[in-house]
C-alpha cells in the first residue's frame, strides 16, 4: 500500500509535472517573438505590469488551489463528499469576492503602481491584466477541487489550454497594438516609448484570453463530473453538515498563512524592480538603459530559469494533498517516503537543467533572443545565476511540505527572514558594487538559498526528517557537472560544423539527455523501481540491462 500510495502520487506528480514543462516550453517559443515585436524596453514594461498583477493574484486567488485541495483531500480520505460539495460552492463564492476586489485595485491604481515603480508605461498593460484576476480565482478553485479528489489530469489539461490561447492571442494581439501607435496617439501620453507600451498591453491579452478558455474548459469538465459527485453524495452516511460559516473560516485560516508565504516568497521581484529602477536613476543611469537592463533580467534570464523550476511547483501541487491524506490518517512514515522522493526527483531534474543552462548560455541566448542589444550579458547572467534553479526547486518543494503537515506559519516566517535580508544586501550592492544587474541575479540566487536552509531545520525540528545526502544531492550534482561539461564541448564543436545556435541546442540537450541519463544508471542514483515508475520505464530497464548499466 506504501508503494502504491508513493506511486501515484509521483505518477500524478509526472503528469502535472510534463504539462508545467509543456507550458513553460510554449511559453518559450511564443515569448521569443514576442520579445522581438516589443524590444528590451516593451519587455521591460511588460515584465514590470507582471510583477504587480502576480503580487495582485497572489493575494487574491494564486494560493486559493493549495488551500481548496486540502481542505478536500481531508474530507474526500473521510468519505464526507456532501461537505466536500459545500467546500467548493463557498469556495467559489469567496473566490469571486477576492477577484473582483484585486480587479478594481488593479484596474483603478495602474497609474499610482506604475508611477511608483519607475514605469509609467506598464499602466496600460496593468489594466488590460486586471480581469484576469476574478477570471484566475474562479479557476484556482476549480483546479484545486480536483487536486484534492487525487487527479492532477484537469489541471494539466487546463493548463495546456491556457497556455495555447495565451501564446496565439499574446503575439497578434502585441503586433496589431504595437502597429497601431500613430504619432497622435504617442502625442496624447506624457512618457514616451508609447508604442512598446501598447505592444506590452497587447502581450498581457494573452493571459486574459488564455485564463477565460481554461476557465470554460473546467466548467465543462465539472458539468461532466456532476453525476460522479452525486453518486457519492448519495452513498455518504455523515451525519454532520459544516456551516457556512466554519467553512469560510477554515478557508480563510487555511489560505491566509499560504497567501503570507507566497506573497512574501515572490514579493522580491516587484522589490527588485523597484529598487532597481530607483537606484539606478539615482546613480546616474539613463531611463533608456535601465529599463533595457530590467528587461534582461524579467524578460531574459527569469524566463529561462524558470523553465525547469516548472516540474518543481509541479510535484508540490501533487504533494500537499497526498501529504494531508497521510497526516489525515497519522502515516508519518508516509509522509517521510513522499518528501524524500519529491526532493529526490525534484534535485534529480533541477540540477542537470541548471549545469545546462549555464553550459549552453550564449547558445540558448542567440537561438531564443537573437535580437537582445546585448547577448554576452545575459549569457553571463544565466552563468552565473543557474544555480537559482536548483534554490528555487527546493525552497518550492519545501514550503510545499511544510504547509502539508500544517506548519503554514513557518513558511511566511522563513520567507520573511530571506525578504529582510535579501532587500538589505541588495541595497547595499547596488549602491556599493558596480555590478549593475548582476545584483539583482546573485540575491534571488541568496532569497533562495536562505529559505532552503530555514525549511530544512525546520523539516527536521517538526517531523524528524534527515536528508538523505548521497542519491539526492551529491551523486546528481556529479553527473550534472559532468554532463554541463560534456555539453559545453558538444555544442561548441557543432556550431563550429553548422553556424547554428538553434540546431546547435537541441542536438546537444538531446545527447546531453542521454549522458546524464547513462551517468544516473551507473552512479546508482535511480533504482529499478524507480526507473520501472518512469514513462516507458519497462523498456528503458531492459535496455539498461542490455547495456549493463543495471
Amino acid at each position: 500500500m506504501a508503494k502504491k500510495g508513493k506511486s501515484n502520487f509521483m505518477m500524478q506528480g509526472a503528469i502535472l509535472g510534463v504539462s508545467s514543462i509543456l507550458v513553460r516550453i510554449i511559453g518559450l517559443i511564443y515569448r521569443v517573438p514576442l520579445n522581438n515585436i516589443l524590444g528590451e524596453k516593451g519587455v521591460a514594461y511588460y515584465g514590470v505590469a507582471f510583477d504587480v498583477y502576480s503580487i495582485l493574484l497572489l493575494l487574491s486567488s494564486y494560493s486559493l488551489p493549495l488551500a481548496v485541495s486540502k481542505m478536500v483531500s481531508k474530507r474526500v480520505t473521510l468519505k464526507e463528499y456532501r461537505n466536500t460539495r459545500r467546500i467548493f460552492i463557498f469556495a467559489l463564492i469567496f473566490a469571486l469576492c477576492c477577484g473582483i476586489a484585486a480587479f478594481c485595485i488593479t484596474f483603478f491604481g495602474a497609474n499610482l503602481f506604475a508611477k511608483i515603480l519607475h514605469f509609467p508605461q506598464s499602466a496600460i498593460a496593468l489594466r488590460v491584466l486586471s480581469p484576469a484576476l476574478i477570471i484566475l480565482s474562479m479557476l484556482g478553485v476549480m483546479r484545486g477541487y480536483f487536486q484534492g479528489l487525487g487527479t492532477m489530469i484537469p489541471t494539466a489539461v487546463s493548463n495546456i489550454v491556457e497556455q495555447i490561447v495565451n501564446a496565439i492571442v499574446s503575439i497578434v494581439a502585441a503586433s496589431v497594438l504595437f502597429k497601431s501607435v500613430t504619432q497622435a496617439k504617442a502625442a496624447a501620453y506624457p512618457f514616451d516609448n508609447v508604442k512598446e507600451a501598447y505592444g506590452a498591453a497587447g502581450g498581457t491579452l494573452g493571459t486574459v484570453s488564455g485564463a477565460f478558455a481554461a476557465l470554460i474548459f473546467m466548467i465543462v469538465l465539472f458539468m461532466m463530473y456532476r453525476k460522479i459527485l452525486y453518486r457519492q453524495m448519495a452513498k455518504d452516511t455523515t451525519d454532520y453538515v459544516e456551516p457556512a460559516k466554519d467553512i469560510l473560516k477554515v478557508l480563510i485560516v487555511t489560505i491566509i498563512p499560504v497567501i503570507l508565504s507566497t506573497t512574501i516568497y515572490n514579493i522580491s521581484g516587484l522589490i527588485d524592480s523597484g529598487l532597481f529602477s530607483n537606484i539606478m536613476v539615482s546613480k546616474g543611469i539613463s531611463e533608456a538603459e535601465k529599463d533595457v537592463m530590467t528587461g534582461m533580467f524579467t524578460g531574459n534570464y527569469r524566463l529561462i530559469v524558470n523553465v525547469p523550476i516548472a516540474l518543481a511547483s509541479a510535484l508540490a501541487s501533487s504533494l500537499i494533498p497526498s501529504v494531508v491524506k497521510s497526516m489525515t490518517m497519522n502515516n508519518k512514515s508516509s509522509v517521510i517516503r513522499k518528501i524524500e522522493s519529491s526532493i529526490k526527483v525534484s534535485m534529480i531534474v533541477a540540477m542537470p537543467c541548471a549545469a545546462g543552462i549555464g553550459a549552453l548560455s550564449r547558445q540558448i541566448i542567440g537561438f531564443l533572443f537573437p535580437t537582445s542589444v546585448n547577448p554576452d550579458k545575459v549569457s553571463l547572467m544565466l552563468m552565473v545565476g543557474c544555480l537559482s534553479v536548483v534554490l528555487y526547486s527546493l525552497s518550492t518543494i519545501t514550503n510545499s511540505i511544510l504547509q502539508g503537515i500544517d506548519k503554514m506559519r513557518i513558511p511566511v516566517i522563513h520567507s520573511a527572514i530571506a525578504i529582510v535580508i535579501h532587500v538589505a544586501v541588495l541595497v547595499v550592492m547596488l549602491y556599493i558594487l558596480k555590478i549593475d544587474v548582476f545584483s539583482l541575479v546573485i540575491c534571488d540566487m541568496l532569497f533562495a538559498f536562505i529559505v532552503c536552509f530555514l525549511n530544512a531545520r525546520s523539516l527536521r525540528r517538526y517531523i524528524g526528517y534527515k536528508q538523505e545526502i548521497k542519491k539526492s544531492f551529491l551523486f546528481p550534482a556529479i553527473c550534472s557537472v559532468l554532463m554541463g561539461v560534456c555539453s559545453f564541448f558538444i555544442s561548441k564543436g557543432i556550431y563550429k560544423l553548422i553556424h547554428s545556435y538553434a540546431v546547435s541546442v537541441l542536438i546537444t540537450i538531446i545527447i546531453s539527455v542521454l549522458i546524464y541519463g547513462v551517468l544516473l544508471l551507473l552512479f546508482r542514483v535511480v533504482d529499478a523501481e524507480e526507473v520501472y515508475a518512469m514513462p516507458g520505464g519497462a523498456k528503458l530497464y531492459t535496455l539498461a540491462k542490455k547495456l549493463h548499466l543495471m
